[in-house]
């Protein structure tokens, strides 16, 4: 008799914490669903981002590759058509494959893009740029918000990316659009008098940066949509043929703006601040200027991406909305979770939760993300609940990041890992796990794409060093288990000497092995 092949649900939500759950040992956001799957499945406590910002993480998490090698370093930087996703290669092999929420493989603005001058002397080349993959035209614009807030009957050429259902929520809180626009308009005569700060039910004198109490109903929400369709995706899946299932949630990232009873449903007096609330980064004496520089842009225009600090009063009241929303979800995943039970899919199925990357969410007076990467911005939740006959319990230490997705899901399917993909099964104990590289182009590149301010992180073995491009002399080394909060910088610290030399070691090798192995030779000496 052959072995039925297993269905794959991910569910993924945006810029959340870690430590934002309750799995994770959070005693006050409530996370009943998300801490079932827990319950029930592997919870993995040393799991990173590869690049803690949304589109080029997701990428990683498609492709298995590292941003430098897939290319999308960046927002703004849409993943390669002739990229291979595992999506793709489980469509391949007759999966159905869908993507309902939050995809974030293509640009989502269409912002041009920045001039550049070549280097060096003489006239200007015919061409500027070293590669022709500039990943721009009509088949790299099918996620501009404002397309489909202008016409929300556009159709989508499929697959995309691998998936052949696709339902777009594009941007954040109240003000989402895509697919979701058609829905919404479908249920109401005038949504845009329901949504923005124009439009909430608080007053403007009241309001925290990022945050408004939103007029839109939870019954329209970009969550009950996704949990909806998600629902619909289920009814119509058939017992014989597996499927993969992408569930992506745009909150809880900012704006704050849960709907009805979300909004109020946690007291900012009750909220607990990180440890390290109220040693802001200004009194961090070790920072170099370039480390400052995202806080400066941020502390500058709070309603824009950048991290920016806050009061106490503030930060409470962000941290409540911040577990509204994260509820909130919780709560619309219970029913999807439900309608796979009710049609009898629940033990052929495996559940994985994620994020994409974290959010200071009050670290050192902080929040948003984007800057130094303490473990509140690169360090992510993943849980997996396999099929009923290899169910597995507890917690594993196993180091691993968003590269690791795609093969593991791969070999979860039982297929071998396509060329060029760089990571590794994260459920293989008898592989050892090598040290999590993180990358990031920085800050100051979208000011200016040809800026020096990249900053890249090793995470090995309950150590994190990071460097920065712009400051060569400057670094940080942190023990994370007898530091967690990541407050005693060992970089300068002569009895930290040896580890520290360890890492830059380790670091190297890394590199050397993320190296590119995709491409095949054309031809044989």
């Amino acid at each position: 008799m052959t072995k039925r092949k297993p269905n794959f649900l991910v569910i993924m939500m945006d810029q959340l914490r870690w430590d934002h759950l309750g799995c994770y040992g959070n005693s006050i956001v409530q996370t009943p669903n998300i801490d079932a799957i827990a319950d029930t499945g592997l919870r993995f406590d040393a799991f990173y981002t590869s690049n803690p910002i949304c589109q080029p993480n997701r990428a990683c998490l498609a492709t298995g590759q590292i941003s430098t090698v897939n290319g999308c370093r960046q927002n703004g930087i849409p993943i390669s058509l002739d990229s291979v996703t595992y999506a793709e290669a489980l469509r391949n092999e007759g999966w159905r494959t869908g993507i309902i929420g939050k995809s974030h493989f293509q640009n989502v603005t269409a912002i041009p893009a920045p001039d550049r001058k070549p280097a060096g002397q003489g006239e200007e080349p015919s061409d500027l740029r070293a590669r022709r993959d500039q990943r721009d035209g009509p088949d790299y614009g099918l996620e501009v918000k404002g397309k489909w807030a202008r016409d929300p009957d556009r159709t989508l050429p499929l697959p995309y990316y691998g998936f052949d259902h696709v339902r777009f929520c594009i941007s954040h809180g109240d003000q989402v659009d895509g697919h979701y626009t058609k829905w919404l308009r479908e249920r109401h005569p005038d949504p845009d008098s329901l949504r923005g700060p124009e439009n909430a039910l608080d007053k403007p004198e009241d309001r925290v940066a990022q945050c408004w109490q939103s007029a839109l109903p939870e019954e329209l929400h970009p969550n009950r949509y996704i949990a909806e369709e998600a629902c619909a995706f289920l009814s119509e899946q058939g017992r014989d043929d597996p499927f993969l299932l992408v569930l992506s949630f745009p909150d809880p990232h900012h704006p704050f703006t849960p709907p009805g009873r979300w909004w109020d449903m946690y007291d900012p007096a009750d909220m607990i601040l990180p440890e390290t609330f109220n040693t802001p980064l200004s009194q961090r004496n070790d920072l170099p200027e370039a480390a400052r520089q995202a806080y400066r842009m941020g502390d500058a225009d709070p309603h824009s991406h950048w991290p920016f600090h806050v009061t106490e009063d503030e930060m409470r009241k962000i941290l409540a909305l911040n577990y509204g929303s994260i509820s909130f979800v919780d709560h619309e995943l219970g029913k999807v979770l439900e309608h796979l039970r009710a049609l009898d899919l629940d033990d052929d199925t495996v559940i994985c939760f994620m994020s994409d990357h974290g959010d200071y969410m009050g670290d050192h007076g902080t929040v948003l993300k984007m800057g130094l990467h303490y473990q509140s911005v690169i360090r992510v939740p993943f849980l997996w609940r396999d099929t009923a006959e290899r169910r597995a319990h507890g917690t594993s230490a196993r180091q691993a990041s968003a590269i690791d997705f795609a093969p593991t899901v791969l070999q979860r399917a039982g297929f071998k890992v396509p060329l060029g993909m760089q990571g590794l099964d994260v459920l293989d104990d008898d592989t050892p796990a090598p040290p999590v590289l993180v990358e990031d182009p920085g800050i100051a590149v979208f000011a200016d794409p040809d800026a020096r301010s990249s900053i890249v992180s090793l995470v090995d073995q309950g150590w994190r060093m990071s460097l920065l491009e712009a400051a060569p002399d400057w670094g940080e080394l942190y023990d994370l288990r007898a530091d967690p909060d990541e407050t005693r910088n060992l970089w300068n610290d002569p009895g930290a000497a040896a580890q520290k030399l360890h890492m830059l070691e380790a670091f190297a090798r890394r590199q050397i092995a993320l190296r590119d192995l995709s491409l095949c030779p054309t031809a044989r000496a």
